[in-house]
Order: C-alpha cells, then sequence, then structure tokens
C-alpha cells in the first residue's frame, strides 16, 4: 500500500538566550536551521511517499534532477524521521550550491587572481607567486574597474581596453608586456580548466597598438660587459680589500666568476665534491625563499640550495683555469682556517649559505664608489666570459653549452658583446679596412668585433690583377 503524506509544522517561538549582554550565538544558528528545515518539509514535505506491504515498509522520494545519474534523486529509509532528514539534507545542498554558483557568478577577477595563486603555489615556486603578485600588484591593481568587474562578466572589448591602457599610459617593455598579459592569459585558463567557464567564453585576447610597446633592444657592449681596463680597475681594488679582509670569500667568489662564467644562484652553490679531473660540475643553484602563506604579501625570509638549475640544459661541466684552481684552493684554506662548514658547501659564512645579494653589493659599492664606473653586477660578469670566449673563436655551440643556455641563439641575442674599449674597436675597424696608420694594429688584428657582425681580415698586401680570359662557347 502506497500512501502520500504532508506534514506541516509550527514554528515554535524562540526565546533568545542571553547572559550578561551576551547572545548565545550556537542556538541562533540551530533555531535558523531548525527553520529552515520546516520550510522545506511545508514546501516538499507531500514528495515523502510510504510503501508498505506484509514483508516489507518504509519510506522514500525520488525528485527529479538532470545533476544526478539516471535524472532523479532517490533516497529510502525505514522511519519517517530519518527521510525527512534526508530530503532537508538534499533541499539544504541544493540551496548552497545556489548560493555558491550566485557567489561564482559574482566573484571579481581579482578574487579568480588570488584563487588561482592558492592553486598555482602548489605546482611553482615561491619565487615565481612572488614575481606573478609583484606584477599584479603594478599593472593590475592600478586600474580598479577592471579587477573589481565580475570575472564572468568581462569581454574581450574590455580586455582590449585594459591592455591598451596599459600600453597607452605606461611605458612599458615587451617582455614586462609578455609577463603582464601571461597573468591574465593563466588566470582565465584556470577559470577554464576550473569549469567555471567554458573555453568558448574565456575573453582573453591581445589586440593593442604595438608600437606604443617599447621594444627590448641589446644594450650597448659599454653597459653590459667589463673591458679590460674596468676589469683590471675592477680586481685592483678587490685585492685591496682582500688584504685589509683575508677571510672574505666573498671578494674571491667574484673574481672566480671571472673563470666559470656561472650564474649568481650557481657559483654559491658549488660543493667542494663538484670539483674533479680539473673540471667543475654545474649542477646546483641557490634560490630564494618566499614566504606565501599569505599570498597577497609575499615576504623574502632567506635562501637554499635547491639539486637543479635554471634549465635542464644548465647541468655542466666547466675545464678550471689555473686560476680558477688557484681562487679555490684559496677559499678551502680560508674555510679551514676560520672553521667555517656547512654541507660541504664552497661558499660559507656564519655556518650557512652565503646571500646573494651580498655579491651584487659589493660590486655595487665598488663599481659606483671606488672605480666610477657604471654599475655591472655577476650577471655583467657572465656576460664578460661568454664574449670573450666566442671572441676567442671557441665555438659558439660549444659556448653555448657550457654557458648552460638552451640554444645557440639565446646566447648570440643577449650575451655575445664587444669586450674592446672604443679606442681598441675604432682601431679594429681601421686596420680591417685597410688602414695602417693606427698604431699597434699588428696587436690588435687578431682581436674579433662581434658586437657589431664585422668580419676583420688580416692586412694581407692587396692582391694583384689579375687577367680573366673570355671564354666563348
Amino acid at each position: 500500500m502506497i500512501l502520500d503524506f504532508t506534514e506541516l509544522f509550527k514554528v515554535d517561538a524562540c526565546a533568545s538566550s542571553c547572559s550578561n549582554s551576551m547572545i548565545n550565538t550556537t542556538g541562533v544558528l540551530e533555531n535558523i536551521e531548525d527553520m529552515k528545515k520546516t520550510d522545506i518539509l511545508a514546501k516538499h514535505g507531500n514528495e515523502i511517499k510510504y510503501y508498505s506491504t506484509d514483508k516489507e515498509s518504509y519510506y522514500y522520494f525520488r525528485i527529479p534532477d538532470k545533476s544526478v545519474k539516471g535524472g532523479a534523486y532517490r533516497r529510502k529509509k525505514t522511519t519517517r524521521e530519518k527521510i525527512e532528514s534526508a530530503l532537508c539534507e538534499y533541499y539544504l545542498n541544493k540551496e548552497k550550491e545556489q548560493l555558491k554558483s550566485l557567489q561564482d557568478d559574482n566573484m571579481t577577477l581579482e578574487q579568480l587572481f588570488y584563487e588561482f595563486m592558492e592553486h598555482k603555489k602548489e605546482k611553482v615556486s615561491a619565487g615565481t607567486i612572488r614575481r606573478m603578485v609583484y606584477d599584479w600588484k603594478r599593472y593590475y591593481q592600478i586600474k580598479p574597474e577592471f579587477i573589481n568587474k565580475p570575472y564572468k562578466k568581462i569581454t574581450p572589448v574590455d580586455v582590449d581596453d585594459f591592455l591598451n591602457s596599459i600600453v597607452n599610459t605606461t611605458e612599458i617593455k615587451d617582455k614586462a608586456f609578455c609577463n603582464m598579459c601571461g597573468i591574465l592569459k593563466q588566470t582565465f585558463g584556470y577559470a577554464v580548466s576550473a569549469r567555471y567557464i567554458s573555453a568558448n567564453e574565456n575573453p582573453y585576447r591581445v589586440e593593442v597598438n604595438k608600437k606604443n610597446i617599447i621594444r627590448t633592444r641589446k644594450k650597448s657592449s659599454k653597459e653590459e660587459v667589463y673591458n679590460e681596463h674596468e676589469k683590471q680597475l675592477l680586481f685592483d681594488e678587490l685585492n685591496r680589500r682582500l688584504q685589509n679582509n683575508p677571510t672574505n670569500t666573498n671578494i674571491l667568489a667574484i673574481m672566480l666568476e671571472f673563470e666559470l662564467g656561472t650564474r649568481r644562484g650557481e657559483i654559491l652553490a658549488i660543493k667542494n665534491s663538484d670539483i674533479k679531473n680539473g673540471k667543475i660540475h654545474i649542477h646546483r643553484q641557490v634560490i630564494v625563499d618566499c614566504d606565501i602563506s599569505t599570498i597577497s604579501s609575499p615576504k623574502i625570509t632567506g635562501w637554499h640550495a635547491v639539486e637543479y638549475t635554471k634549465s635542464d640544459a644548465g647541468d655542466r661541466y666547466i675545464p678550471l683555469t689555473q686560476k680558477a684552481m688557484e681562487y679555490i684552493e684559496q677559499i678551502q684554506e680560508i674555510n679551514k682556517k676560520t672553521g667555517e662548514c656547512y654541507q660541504d658547501f664552497l661558499f660559507v659564512q656564519n655556518g650557512y649559505l652565503v646571500n646573494p645579494n651580498k655579491l651584487y653589493n659589493l660590486l655595487r659599492d665598488i663599481c659606483k664608489r671606488c672605480i666610477n664606473i657604471p654599475l655591472k653586477g655577476t650577471h655583467r660578469i657572465r656576460k664578460t666570459w661568454i664574449s670573450t670566449l666566442v671572441s676567442q673563436d671557441i665555438p659558439l655551440s660549444v659556448v653555448s653549452k657550457i654557458s648552460g643556455h638552451a640554444d645557440e641563439k639565446t646566447t648570440m641575442k643577449y650575451y655575445v658583446f664587444n669586450t674592446n674599449s672604443e679606442e681598441e674597436t675604432k682601431n679594429l675597424i681601421l686596420s680591417a679596412l685597410g688602414d695602417n696608420t693606427t698604431s699597434g694594429n699588428e696587436e690588435l688584428k687578431n682581436v674579433t668585433n662581434r658586437d657589431n657582425n664585422i668580419i676583420l681580415f688580416p692586412n694581407n698586401k692587396k692582391a694583384e690583377n689579375t687577367c680573366f680570359t673570355r671564354i666563348s662557347h
């Protein structure tokens, strides 16, 4: 026998329990929950059915629901109390889903971005999160009308207007623009992956006036590498400081960098065990530690070494020069005398890894205050090392490999510069053009100037005229 029934419950009046003017919030919340259940049973109680035979009896309901497999949500219970509880649970969950859907519809682009960052922080380094949040604050937070708009209501035209407003009002370089666009692209890509929107609803595109974006041009050699005169000034000051402070291995790290051409984080991650058979194995780097527990305000907390380099190509062996071996031995001797030791690392200070910023600050102080040349950090030393190898006709493929670059184009485009002074470069050009009036041409003619793609030829005598005979067919 199947019976239909509807039971309406009256809401009992509840007295708010107060003690010392403090409201019992637990009781209030429970009261609200009871009222919701009462309301649900009043509206949907007739969906409960009763089934009874000689063998069994139970309460059940079947609610059409396309989101459920089979197109309906079904439950059966042995008591009325249990079936009512199941019915209320179903409609309360539906209410929560609708509320969440409404909240999702009103979620702003900024809220979506920070949700995306919470998701991404499990997949990338803390340093990457820190850089992305920095770019967000620099380029996006200045446009509140865009980032405070519900992301589901953002159109491709809105994206166009935002990107064009950036390139029209800020002096942004192409690399920075690419990074800035990447944030928007990845954020909407996350919305698609999370099934918040479909791929067709993704509004991201880039349609801007590219003339307003500053192209990244190769900087002058004067800015990017040390010439011989500058290098000599730098080493004179480094040696002077080393005499005054013989245990400062930071000074020797800079001197060694001119022999290895590594990245700053790579040289500081070298261990004594990496040095074998006249070579040094580069396969590790020091990276920044960031506290990203609060995504909106990441903070640098320190440094640590990791067993990988910037790319797979960074795992490499570099042959050691005699000077490099002397510097390494000197560093090892200092560590023995001072008792500095930390996990076999070569560069240790106060029982831990050397902070990479100390090398930069040391170079900045010397360049600006002591030898009066443009600031050239450790990365400029790396470019000087690479440019020197190329100028000595080491095959580009070899230079690229021992530099840790993934391809030769990167090496040639961003790392090869002219390491000669302006006067030396002028003499080289005149010598290449056959002008023998400059002094010291014999000494300079074997130095190449690759920065300007000039091919220098030896100063051979002009070839005698050769008679050509026309061959008639």
